[in-house]
């Protein structure tokens, strides 16, 4: 279920790390586990870059594990600059876009309104009517 502004809906997981992307913000597995609650933050940015169409970067960093004890590879992934622009961007257009075919498609399209004139006719016509007979 997508909102209007082809943002995903705020209470998924897919949201929290969307929004957090676009704020700026970058995760590695580990990171987005322990702050997002995303357990497989790889799927979750496939999802992204598929529903959303943006593209997230990556690169693979070592991180410390087992208590300081080892490393390990993983990726980071965040959102770059030039990205957030260009899907800003086409949001904007989308709206407009919106906003230009809805006001032609609906133009004329509203309620009939009736000035006063136009009621007390309608009702003389009714008056005249002889229900139940």
């Amino acid at each position: 279920m997508e909102n209007s502004n082809n943002n995903p809906p705020i209470e998924t997981k897919i949201s929290r790390v969307f929004s957090a992307l676009m704020e700026g913000l970058s995760f590695n597995r580990f990171e987005a586990e322990h702050q997002l609650h995303d357990h497989c933050l790889h799927s979750t940015i496939s999802d992204i870059q598929k529903r959303y169409g943006i593209e997230v970067s990556r690169v693979f960093e070592t991180v410390p594990c087992l208590q300081g004890m080892a490393t390990t590879r993983c990726k980071r992934y965040w959102i770059a600059l030039e990205e957030l622009i260009r899907y800003e961007r086409r949001q904007v257009n989308i709206r407009k876009q919106k906003t230009q075919t809805t006001s032609v498609e609906t133009k004329g399209m509203g309620c009939q309104m009736y000035t006063e004139g136009d009621i007390d006719s309608v009702n003389n016509s009714q008056a005249g009517l002889n229900i139940g007979a």
